[in-house]
Protein backbone atom coordinates (compact mmCIF):
# COMPACT_ATOMS: atom_id res chain seq x y z
CA UNK A 1 0.00 0.00 0.00
CA UNK A 2 1.05 3.76 -0.93
CA UNK A 3 -0.02 7.08 -0.03
CA UNK A 4 1.75 10.09 -1.03
CA UNK A 5 1.91 13.71 1.14
CA UNK A 6 1.57 16.60 -0.42
CA UNK A 7 4.18 19.34 1.26
CA UNK A 8 4.97 22.51 0.76
CA UNK A 9 8.67 21.61 1.66
CA UNK A 10 8.20 18.15 -1.27
CA UNK A 11 5.92 15.46 -1.70
CA UNK A 12 6.95 12.43 -0.26
CA UNK A 13 5.51 8.55 -0.52
CA UNK A 14 4.62 6.30 2.58
CA UNK A 15 4.95 2.46 1.76
CA UNK A 16 3.37 -0.37 3.89
CA UNK A 17 3.71 -3.53 3.52
CA UNK A 18 4.32 -6.36 5.37
CA UNK A 19 8.06 -8.01 5.41
CA UNK A 20 8.70 -4.47 3.56
CA UNK A 21 12.53 -4.53 5.44
CA UNK A 22 13.66 -7.54 4.08
CA UNK A 23 13.63 -5.90 0.45
CA UNK A 24 14.52 -2.47 1.96
CA UNK A 25 17.06 -1.92 -1.23
CA UNK A 26 13.96 -1.68 -3.30
CA UNK A 27 12.79 1.73 -1.64
CA UNK A 28 16.28 3.21 -1.00
CA UNK A 29 18.85 4.41 -2.98
CA UNK A 30 22.10 1.71 -2.04
CA UNK A 31 24.67 4.50 -3.53
CA UNK A 32 23.85 6.37 -1.10
CA UNK A 33 25.61 6.68 2.40
CA UNK A 34 23.57 6.78 5.33
CA UNK A 35 23.45 7.18 9.45
CA UNK A 36 20.97 5.26 11.95
CA UNK A 37 19.81 7.22 14.76
CA UNK A 38 17.82 4.46 16.78
CA UNK A 39 16.73 3.90 20.67
CA UNK A 40 18.64 0.83 22.45
CA UNK A 41 15.27 -1.02 22.71
CA UNK A 42 15.18 -2.02 19.13
CA UNK A 43 16.30 -5.50 18.12
CA UNK A 44 19.70 -5.91 16.17
CA UNK A 45 17.90 -7.91 13.42
CA UNK A 46 16.09 -4.55 12.43
CA UNK A 47 19.24 -3.03 12.26
CA UNK A 48 20.91 -5.06 10.16
CA UNK A 49 18.81 -5.47 7.91
CA UNK A 50 19.79 -2.03 6.70
CA UNK A 51 23.06 -2.60 7.21
CA UNK A 52 23.55 -5.85 4.99
CA UNK A 53 22.52 -4.06 2.41
CA UNK A 54 23.55 -0.29 2.58
CA UNK A 55 26.16 1.67 3.47
CA UNK A 56 25.86 3.01 6.78
CA UNK A 57 28.07 5.32 7.48
CA UNK A 58 27.54 5.10 11.67
CA UNK A 59 25.00 3.93 14.10
CA UNK A 60 23.90 6.24 16.90
CA UNK A 61 22.06 4.67 19.79
CA UNK A 62 20.26 6.20 22.53
CA UNK A 63 18.53 5.34 25.56
CA UNK A 64 14.61 4.45 24.90
CA UNK A 65 11.87 6.67 26.50
CA UNK A 66 10.46 10.01 26.16
CA UNK A 67 13.50 11.56 28.54
CA UNK A 68 15.85 11.29 25.56
CA UNK A 69 13.72 13.76 24.13
CA UNK A 70 16.00 16.26 25.67
CA UNK A 71 18.84 19.46 24.34
CA UNK A 72 21.43 16.44 26.37
CA UNK A 73 20.66 14.02 23.95
CA UNK A 74 20.52 16.27 20.93
CA UNK A 75 23.14 17.53 21.49
CA UNK A 76 25.28 14.57 21.52
CA UNK A 77 23.73 13.49 18.63
CA UNK A 78 24.86 16.57 16.73
CA UNK A 79 28.22 17.06 17.98
CA UNK A 80 28.84 12.87 17.13
CA UNK A 81 27.78 13.73 13.76
CA UNK A 82 30.35 16.81 13.57
CA UNK A 83 33.18 15.15 15.07
CA UNK A 84 33.07 12.23 12.89
CA UNK A 85 33.14 14.57 9.57
CA UNK A 86 29.21 13.32 8.54
CA UNK A 87 28.54 15.91 5.74
CA UNK A 88 25.17 17.12 4.29
CA UNK A 89 25.44 14.58 1.43
CA UNK A 90 24.04 11.82 3.79
CA UNK A 91 20.92 10.72 4.98
CA UNK A 92 19.76 9.57 8.48
CA UNK A 93 17.81 6.84 8.81
CA UNK A 94 15.33 6.82 11.81
CA UNK A 95 14.34 3.85 13.38
CA UNK A 96 11.99 3.20 16.06
CA UNK A 97 9.29 4.61 17.62
CA UNK A 98 7.64 7.98 18.40
CA UNK A 99 10.57 9.27 20.24
CA UNK A 100 13.57 8.21 17.51
CA UNK A 101 11.55 9.55 14.89
CA UNK A 102 11.07 13.77 16.52
CA UNK A 103 14.69 13.32 17.81
CA UNK A 104 16.61 12.04 15.08
CA UNK A 105 13.62 14.59 12.31
CA UNK A 106 15.11 17.29 14.94
CA UNK A 107 18.56 16.53 14.19
CA UNK A 108 18.23 16.16 10.28
CA UNK A 109 16.51 19.38 10.44
CA UNK A 110 19.04 21.02 12.31
CA UNK A 111 22.45 19.55 10.72
CA UNK A 112 23.39 22.24 8.55
CA UNK A 113 20.47 23.69 8.24
CA UNK A 114 18.50 20.29 6.88
CA UNK A 115 19.71 17.11 5.78
CA UNK A 116 17.40 14.71 4.57
CA UNK A 117 15.74 11.66 6.83
CA UNK A 118 13.54 8.75 5.79
CA UNK A 119 11.21 7.55 8.81
CA UNK A 120 10.95 3.55 9.96
CA UNK A 121 8.84 3.72 12.14
CA UNK A 122 8.38 0.64 14.03
CA UNK A 123 5.95 0.80 16.76
CA UNK A 124 2.27 1.14 15.57
CA UNK A 125 2.14 4.59 17.41
CA UNK A 126 4.39 5.87 14.95
CA UNK A 127 3.14 4.00 12.03
CA UNK A 128 0.01 5.74 12.50
CA UNK A 129 0.49 8.90 13.44
CA UNK A 130 3.85 10.26 14.76
CA UNK A 131 5.99 9.53 11.74
CA UNK A 132 4.14 11.17 9.09
CA UNK A 133 3.36 15.09 8.94
CA UNK A 134 7.08 16.43 9.49
CA UNK A 135 6.40 17.85 12.82
CA UNK A 136 9.72 16.98 14.46
CA UNK A 137 10.93 17.97 17.79
CA UNK A 138 12.34 17.46 21.53
CA UNK A 139 10.81 18.80 25.11
CA UNK A 140 11.67 21.16 27.60
CA UNK A 141 12.21 20.64 31.11
CA UNK A 142 8.37 21.59 31.75
CA UNK A 143 6.87 21.26 28.23
CA UNK A 144 6.58 18.55 25.76
CA UNK A 145 7.30 19.26 22.03
CA UNK A 146 8.15 23.02 22.98
CA UNK A 147 11.57 22.88 20.89
CA UNK A 148 10.57 21.91 17.10
CA UNK A 149 9.97 22.93 13.63
CA UNK A 150 8.22 21.08 10.73
CA UNK A 151 10.62 19.08 8.58
CA UNK A 152 9.06 16.34 6.86
CA UNK A 153 10.86 12.96 5.70
CA UNK A 154 12.37 11.72 2.55
CA UNK A 155 9.96 8.96 2.69
CA UNK A 156 8.60 6.70 5.72
CA UNK A 157 8.66 2.99 5.51
CA UNK A 158 6.16 1.05 7.26
CA UNK A 159 6.70 -3.05 7.83
CA UNK A 160 3.94 -4.19 9.93
CA UNK A 161 6.00 -7.33 10.78
CA UNK A 162 8.11 -5.30 13.26
CA UNK A 163 4.84 -4.92 15.61
CA UNK A 164 5.76 -8.91 16.54
CA UNK A 165 8.32 -7.69 18.98
CA UNK A 166 6.51 -5.17 20.70
CA UNK A 167 5.16 -5.78 24.54
CA UNK A 168 1.60 -6.10 24.61
CA UNK A 169 1.26 -2.29 26.35
CA UNK A 170 3.11 -0.93 23.72
CA UNK A 171 0.63 -2.28 21.09
CA UNK A 172 -2.23 -0.75 23.26
CA UNK A 173 -0.09 2.70 23.49
CA UNK A 174 -0.34 2.75 19.79
CA UNK A 175 -4.22 1.54 19.52
CA UNK A 176 -5.44 5.15 21.76
CA UNK A 177 -4.26 6.75 18.74
CA UNK A 178 -6.27 4.67 16.09
CA UNK A 179 -9.33 5.07 18.76
CA UNK A 180 -8.57 9.10 18.20
CA UNK A 181 -8.68 9.06 14.26
CA UNK A 182 -12.03 6.65 14.74
CA UNK A 183 -13.11 9.37 17.42
CA UNK A 184 -12.55 12.25 15.19
CA UNK A 185 -13.09 11.30 11.52
CA UNK A 186 -14.57 7.77 10.87
CA UNK A 187 -17.20 6.12 12.71
CA UNK A 188 -16.81 2.79 10.95
CA UNK A 189 -13.10 2.74 12.22
CA UNK A 190 -14.73 3.39 15.56
CA UNK A 191 -17.21 0.28 15.15
CA UNK A 192 -14.57 -1.89 13.36
CA UNK A 193 -12.13 -1.40 16.78
CA UNK A 194 -15.18 -2.20 19.03
CA UNK A 195 -16.40 -5.46 17.12
CA UNK A 196 -12.99 -6.45 14.74
CA UNK A 197 -9.73 -8.02 15.68
CA UNK A 198 -7.20 -5.51 14.36
CA UNK A 199 -4.40 -7.91 14.80
CA UNK A 200 -6.47 -9.65 11.59
CA UNK A 201 -5.82 -6.26 9.66
CA UNK A 202 -3.13 -4.51 10.55
CA UNK A 203 -2.40 -3.50 7.21
CA UNK A 204 -5.42 -2.10 6.47
CA UNK A 205 -6.11 -0.02 9.71
CA UNK A 206 -2.58 1.54 9.27
CA UNK A 207 -3.45 2.27 5.99
CA UNK A 208 -7.14 4.20 6.95
CA UNK A 209 -5.44 5.67 9.68
CA UNK A 210 -2.71 7.25 7.50
CA UNK A 211 -5.38 7.99 5.47
CA UNK A 212 -7.19 10.10 8.06
CA UNK A 213 -4.08 12.14 9.39
CA UNK A 214 -3.15 12.78 5.30
CA UNK A 215 -6.52 14.70 4.88
CA UNK A 216 -5.61 17.22 8.18
CA UNK A 217 -1.70 17.58 7.16
CA UNK A 218 -2.49 18.58 3.72
CA UNK A 219 -5.30 20.55 4.31
CA UNK A 220 -3.09 22.36 6.90
CA UNK A 221 0.37 21.69 7.05
CA UNK A 222 1.51 24.08 9.54
CA UNK A 223 -1.25 23.27 12.41
CA UNK A 224 -2.86 26.59 12.01
CA UNK A 225 -6.25 25.85 12.06
CA UNK A 226 -8.01 22.25 11.34
CA UNK A 227 -4.96 20.14 11.56
CA UNK A 228 -5.19 20.89 15.69
CA UNK A 229 -8.30 18.75 15.56
CA UNK A 230 -5.20 15.83 15.24
CA UNK A 231 -4.65 17.18 18.65
CA UNK A 232 -7.96 15.83 20.32
CA UNK A 233 -7.20 14.80 23.76
CA UNK A 234 -3.25 15.75 23.71
CA UNK A 235 -3.42 18.76 25.58
CA UNK A 236 -4.47 16.91 28.89
CA UNK A 237 -2.82 13.91 27.60
CA UNK A 238 0.85 15.74 27.23
CA UNK A 239 -0.29 17.44 30.85
CA UNK A 240 -0.34 13.75 32.45
CA UNK A 241 3.14 12.84 30.65
CA UNK A 242 5.00 15.99 32.07
CA UNK A 243 2.95 15.82 35.32
CA UNK A 244 3.92 12.41 36.25
CA UNK A 245 7.90 12.64 34.79
CA UNK A 246 7.30 10.54 31.69
CA UNK A 247 7.67 7.72 34.37
CA UNK A 248 3.67 6.51 34.99
CA UNK A 249 1.98 6.83 31.42
CA UNK A 250 3.18 6.02 27.69
CA UNK A 251 2.29 9.29 25.55
CA UNK A 252 -0.89 6.44 24.44
CA UNK A 253 -2.15 6.29 27.47
CA UNK A 254 -1.89 9.28 28.36
CA UNK A 255 -3.86 10.97 25.60
CA UNK A 256 -6.37 7.90 26.64
CA UNK A 257 -7.08 9.63 29.17
CA UNK A 258 -6.84 13.78 28.16
CA UNK A 259 -9.93 12.61 25.39
CA UNK A 260 -11.88 11.35 28.78
CA UNK A 261 -11.34 14.87 29.76
CA UNK A 262 -12.42 16.67 27.04
CA UNK A 263 -15.44 14.56 24.88
CA UNK A 264 -18.92 14.74 25.12
CA UNK A 265 -20.46 13.11 28.51
CA UNK A 266 -22.63 11.40 26.39
CA UNK A 267 -20.63 9.58 24.74
CA UNK A 268 -17.96 8.87 27.23
CA UNK A 269 -19.12 5.66 28.48
CA UNK A 270 -18.84 4.29 24.46
CA UNK A 271 -15.39 5.54 24.70
CA UNK A 272 -14.55 3.99 28.36
CA UNK A 273 -15.48 0.60 26.99
CA UNK A 274 -13.21 0.61 24.20
CA UNK A 275 -10.20 1.65 25.86
CA UNK A 276 -11.23 -0.88 28.23
CA UNK A 277 -10.65 -3.72 25.38
CA UNK A 278 -7.16 -2.05 24.71
CA UNK A 279 -6.38 -2.04 28.09
CA UNK A 280 -5.54 1.49 28.22
CA UNK A 281 -5.92 3.99 31.76
CA UNK A 282 -9.93 5.05 31.90
CA UNK A 283 -9.24 7.39 35.52
CA UNK A 284 -6.40 8.95 37.55
CA UNK A 285 -6.36 10.56 40.78
CA UNK A 286 -4.75 13.89 39.13
CA UNK A 287 -7.09 17.06 39.42
CA UNK A 288 -7.83 19.21 36.55
CA UNK A 289 -6.21 21.93 39.13
CA UNK A 290 -3.01 19.83 38.83
CA UNK A 291 -2.63 19.77 35.22
CA UNK A 292 -3.39 23.40 34.77
CA UNK A 293 0.13 25.04 34.73
CA UNK A 294 1.79 22.30 32.43
CA UNK A 295 -1.56 23.00 30.20
CA UNK A 296 -0.90 26.30 30.28
CA UNK A 297 2.45 25.87 29.14
CA UNK A 298 1.27 23.63 26.07
CA UNK A 299 2.79 24.58 22.65
CA UNK A 300 -0.54 25.23 21.31
CA UNK A 301 -1.41 27.87 23.69
CA UNK A 302 -1.69 31.62 22.77
CA UNK A 303 -1.40 34.28 24.64
CA UNK A 304 -4.56 35.06 25.61
CA UNK A 305 -6.82 32.37 24.25
CA UNK A 306 -6.48 28.33 23.45
CA UNK A 307 -8.29 26.10 21.36
CA UNK A 308 -10.50 23.13 22.61
CA UNK A 309 -10.96 20.14 20.19
CA UNK A 310 -14.46 18.98 20.87
CA UNK A 311 -16.14 15.43 19.78
CA UNK A 312 -19.82 15.50 19.99
CA UNK A 313 -20.43 12.84 17.72
CA UNK A 314 -18.25 9.90 16.77
CA UNK A 315 -16.69 10.62 13.59
CA UNK A 316 -16.93 14.20 13.88
CA UNK A 317 -14.51 17.39 15.49
CA UNK A 318 -14.72 20.94 15.94
CA UNK A 319 -12.43 23.40 17.36
CA UNK A 320 -13.46 25.66 19.96
CA UNK A 321 -11.52 28.72 20.70
CA UNK A 322 -11.85 30.28 24.36
CA UNK A 323 -9.93 32.43 26.00
CA UNK A 324 -7.91 31.91 28.93
CA UNK A 325 -10.64 32.30 31.40
CA UNK A 326 -13.01 30.57 29.95
CA UNK A 327 -11.13 27.96 29.30
CA UNK A 328 -9.42 27.68 32.67
CA UNK A 329 -13.36 27.14 33.89
CA UNK A 330 -14.00 24.24 31.54
CA UNK A 331 -11.02 22.65 32.29
CA UNK A 332 -11.90 23.07 36.27
CA UNK A 333 -15.52 22.12 35.93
Amino acid sequence: MKLTIKSRFSNYDIFIKNSLLDSVEDYVDINQKYVIISDDNIPNYIIEKFTKKIDVMHIIRFPSGEKSKCLDEYSRIINFMIKNYIKKDIIILAIGGGVTGDLAGFVAATLYRGVPYIQVPTSLLSQIDSSVGGKVAINSEDAKNSIGCFYPPKMVLIDPETLKTLPQREFNNGMAEMIKYSLIASKTLFEFLRNDNVYNNLETLIYESLKIKKHFVEADEFDNGIRQILNFGHTFGHAYEVFYEYKKYLHGEAIALGMLKTINPDLKRELVSLLKKYNLPIEDSAKSKDLLEFIKRDKKAKTKSFNLIKVDEIGSASIKELDLETYEKELLR
